[in-house]
């Protein structure tokens, strides 16, 4: 894998076609090192127990740079140039938040594409038509795209998002390349499992969702298992 200071790519005048399932083994030949905080997200929220987790696993690998480094690199975030040729996160935000929260300055990430030079309402149009945006807040309800969080540290807490984590972790459902298939898990949960239910005992919320992954009213969510 080549590392690069960024430099920049060619850039597309036309609205890009379809994406690949570019996301299935996360390996790319050219990454390049960047401060997080040029990071845009492209969702609103994350959940803090999965953030929290892989701040473990930071501070864990943190006490040898040279191995951080590749620990790093081998997590290169995906990203797409957009308009102003802002770096536009497509996946890992769990990372990018732990990463700031550990005060980590720079990250890896891997420009999938370059769409700086078409139109801000074409570039948004676009990435949600190939589900490479989530333009819904931590409740669930439809924001305009440009109401997305400007700076990664501006993700907001989604506790149905750790919900969906915790239960993929414990072999509800099955991790996908699809973008963002995380949050159709949450949104399942959130309206059949209530807000107070995972403060109070989130165990026992936990066990709830992992029932409701095996339903049959679960079949058309990506990653199905049971």
């Amino acid at each position: 894998m080549l590392k690069q200071s960024y430099a920049g790519v060619r850039s597309q005048s036309a609205a890009p076609p379809l994406f690949p399932s570019y996301l299935a083994n996360g390996d790319w030949d050219v990454v390049h090192r960047v401060p997080i905080n040029t990071l845009r997200p492209t969702q609103a929220s994350v959940g803090m127990r999965s953030v929290s987790a892989k701040m473990r696993r930071i501070g864990f690998h943190q006490s040898n740079q040279r191995k951080f480094d590749r620990y790093l690199e081998r997590r290169a975030i995906p990203v797409v140039l957009g308009p102003r040729r802002d770096f536009y996160m497509i996946d890992r935000h769990h990372l990018g938040m732990a990463l700031h929260r550990a005060e980590v300055a720079e990250a890896y990430v891997a420009v999938i594409a370059d769409f700086s030079a078409i139109s801000r309402a074409s570039f948004f149009s676009c990435m949600e038509r190939n589900g490479l945006l989530h333009p819904f807040d931590r409740s669930g309800r439809r924001i305009k795209p440009g109401g997305l969080p400007k700076r990664i540290q501006d993700l907001a807490h989604d506790p149905y998002r750790d919900l969906a984590w915790s239960v993929r972790r414990l072999g509800g459902f099955k991790k996908t390349a699809k973008p963002f298939s995380e949050f159709r898990w949450a949104d399942f949960f959130r309206s059949r499992i209530a807000p107070d239910a995972i403060e109070q005992d989130y165990e026992t919320a936990v066990r709830k969702a992992l029932q409701l992954a095996r339903t049959r009213q679960a079949r058309a969510l990506p990653g199905f298992a049971a």
